[in-house]
């Protein structure tokens, strides 16, 4: 786990954001199909109670503390090699509306990922509230991040390890209005990127993911209009005028970066065109939707203009099956990572090809006490981080789960550390952004072709028992990209390739096997146990050969209404 940066870099949130908002799109709808890949809960929107005859309300409220261990993070030192600690998160969801048709909505995080405890030390930024841990009587607002140890080389990845910052006490997450007009839905402000669980984008609402849980979700200030165009050509008595059925078209324009308020040349836009064909139920089944569409976002400075095209279909067949595919094509080019990482390569300055490739695809087959779940990922990677090649690699959604201890902390953990000493050496050279930062997985599933069958045992009520067995490939060598960079020592690079924690590049990341124990005691409580093996492949071997095995633990309990 990072903290996030204060200033984020520009090409985090222009180049690789390109492909997030790719996975569009569905904020058109309360309440869309089930995805076959996400646990359906909550099974709907929330409900709305009349404050009088012309207003509504809705709201919904979710406390979750969780604790987790994972021994070791570090999977090929002897420093610093363990992670343990305890989270809070408290989430306010509130909409307003005037006769269900002008509505205005939010969402607020509050102490989200706030460790428990009067936390920080000397070597930290978070400072404690008492002089010394054992008068200790209030906790402070510290959550975790990656920090450089005291006195070591800020350039070399060895160097940092998870230690504490400051927290934001409160995030205003989503803030926005819609208004229901006889043409459409026009809903503008800070919303959420799409409605569910993209490969790319992920709402971060509910408890969808079938291991660990969402963050914060994604979302975008935007301006959005949505409209069911073929409505129009029925008899007005035929017209569905509901959300959740039928053909919408959509339109959105993103404001991504704002730089300098007095230049427009500097911003980052964003424009969107969608399809979604959305049937609750169906000759041969159920929850169905297609999406297609086309994001495009463009910057002057950087002669940045990239695409993304993709789309996604799936349905219940019959009362058993439950399938789903989806996937996101990222084309385009940019110069703006090019003209950073030349300070390091001394190579011209250029215009770097961007094709990206993320894909996901799901089978389910339930029966009333147990279900069979087979899952297929793919995000195309990057072996050669030279600016005459094309930049290739896809990330899918940070809270798009694929496990819960491979990708989502030990491969988090390792280029997170490489990332602050990429960023390191481009600040000391001058570099004009620092594409570097996006190294950081942040728990994402990225550069890796994985397959993942699960089942679920339902033996009572209320009880959920689910495991799963997870192989992963890497599609392109992992690498290290800077700290390749700096090994060059010729026309070729090939020979100078590492990974994060210097061994030679490999493909196997390993096999994980996961475990997630389900308790719902009550309506409005939910208590879950979780744990996870890896046996690491050579793609996480240092430079002996070396990785050991790693364990994880987490408990959870999720308060909601």
């Amino acid at each position: 786990m990072t903290a996030q940066p204060k200033n984020p870099s520009r090409t985090r949130r222009a180049l690789v954001g390109a492909a997030l908002g790719a996975a569009l799109l569905g904020a058109t709808s309360p309440a869309g199909a089930v995805e076959p890949w996400s646990d359906p809960d909550p099974l709907g929107p929330p409900e709305r109670f009349p404050l009088s005859a012309s207003t509504g309300f809705r709201g919904g409220a979710e406390y979750r503390a969780n604790g987790v261990a994972v021994r070791p993070l570090d999977l090929n030192s002897a420093r610093d090699r363990h992670w343990s600690v305890i989270e809070h998160r408290l989430r306010l969801d509130a909409g307003l509306d005037y006769e269900d048709k002008v509505r205005l909505v939010t969402s607020v995080d509050v102490l989200d990922g706030v460790l428990w405890g009067d936390n920080g030390t000397r070597s930290d930024s978070a400072t404690p509230t008492s002089g010394a841990n054992v008068g200790t009587v209030n906790p402070n607002v510290a959550g975790p991040c990656v920090t450089l140890r005291p006195d070591e080389l800020a350039t070399e990845p060895s160097s940092y390890r998870y230690g504490l910052c400051n927290a934001e006490p409160v995030f205003v997450r989503r803030l926005y209005g819609d208004i229901v007009t006889p043409v459409g839905l026009l809903r503008i402000g800070r919303q959420p990127f799409t409605e569910g669980a993209s490969i790319a984008v992920n709402d971060g609402d509910g408890r969808r993911n079938r291991f660990g849980f969402a963050r914060r979700g994604n979302s975008a200030d935007r301006i959005l209009f949505a409209t069911k165009p073929l409505e129009a050509f029925k008899p007005k008595a035929e017209r569905d005028k509901s959300e959740t059925r039928g053909v919408f078209f959509i339109l959105a324009y993103d404001r991504l970066v704002t730089d300098n308020p007095q230049r427009l040349s500097d911003d980052l836009h964003g424009w969107i065109t969608a399809v979604r064909w959305l049937e609750p139920t169906h000759r041969l089944g159920g929850d169905f939707e297609a999406r297609l569409f086309h994001a495009y976002r463009w910057s002057k400075d950087n002669d940045t203009g990239v695409s993304a095209l993709g789309g996604r279909v799936m349905s219940k067949i019959g009362t058993n099956l439950h399938a789903g595919m989806e996937a996101s094509f990222v084309t385009g080019s940019t110069r703006e990572v090019g003209d950073a990482v030349r300070v390091i390569t001394n190579d011209p300055s250029v215009v770097q090809d961007i094709r990206q490739l993320g894909a996901r695809a799901t089978i389910k087959w339930d029966q009333p006490l147990y279900s069979l779940y087979l899952e297929g990922d793919y995000a195309s990677g990057d072996s050669d981080p030279q600016t005459r090649t094309p930049l290739t690699q896809f990330r899918f959604a940070d809270d798009a789960n694929v496990g819960l201890l491979l990708f989502k902390h030990v491969l988090a953990h390792q280029s997170a550390r490489a990332a602050a000493a990429g960023v390191a050496v481009l600040r000391d050279l001058g570099a004009p952004s620092y594409p570097l930062e996006q190294v950081a997985t942040r728990g994402a599933f990225t550069n890796a072709a994985a397959l993942f069958p699960q089942v679920d045992v339902r033996p009572v009520d209320k009880l959920l028992l689910r495991g799963g067995a997870l192989f992963a490939w890497a599609p392109a060598r992992l690498i290290d990209p800077i700290a390749s960079l700096q090994r060059r020592d010729g026309n070729r690079l090939d020979d100078d390739l590492v990974n994060f924690v210097g061994g030679r590049p490999g493909r196997y990341y390993g096999t994980e096997l996961d475990l997630r124990v389900q308790y719902r005691m009550f309506d409005h409580f939910v208590a879950d146990l979780e744990g996870a093996v890896l046996f690491p492949g050579s793609a996480l071997e240092d430079a002996n050969g070396d990785a050991v095995r790693s364990w994880l633990g987490q408990a959870r309990g999720t308060f909601y209404f």
